[in-house]
């Protein structure tokens, strides 16, 4: 019962630590420490948080925090971006493989004719199947060569 005691104070405390303290300047050119700066106030400096203490003059100097507003717009502009470069990135491998599966295609294809392989075709009308005939072959090997210049380009 008593850590539990022990750790409520403390926490109640802590809060009161880290109020809001705002130094106040007023037309006389007196300053005030206060939580709330008094009616007639000129300039308010924000002294608030950790650190607020003895070195809380250079802290004012410093630029201001981001609001709350701001950090989420930052980190849903930084995640938007990410995701933006991942797809982009997931879109350059999936062409590389395409690439990479069309080079094999056509090098493949240019060693059958090289080769003298016996090729055939399906004639898209009837869907009977025809072969290359040896005075239709070095048309269809410079097609294939073309391929490969295309698909094949490192």
């Amino acid at each position: 019962m008593k850590p539990i005691l022990i750790a409520a104070t403390l926490l109640f405390f802590s809060q009161h630590a880290l109020a809001q303290v705002v130094e106040c300047i007023d037309a006389k050119g007196a300053k005030t420490i206060a939580q709330f700066c008094p009616p007639g106030t000129v300039k308010e400096i924000k002294r608030s948080g950790p650190g607020s203490g003895a070195g809380a003059g250079a802290a004012t100097n410093a630029p201001a925090l981001k609001s709350l507003a701001e950090q989420d717009a930052a980190f849903k502009k930084r995640a938007a971006e990410r995701q933006e470069a991942d797809t982009k990135a997931e879109k350059e491998r999936g062409d590389a493989k395409t690439a990479e599966r069309n080079c094999n295609d056509a090098r493949a294809q240019l060693k059958q004719l090289q080769e003298g392989m016996r090729i055939s075709k399906i004639d898209p009308t009837t869907g009977d199947r025809t072969f290359l005939e040896d005075k239709d072959r070095p048309g269809e090997t410079a097609n294939a060569q073309k391929s490969v210049d295309s698909w094949c380009k490192k």
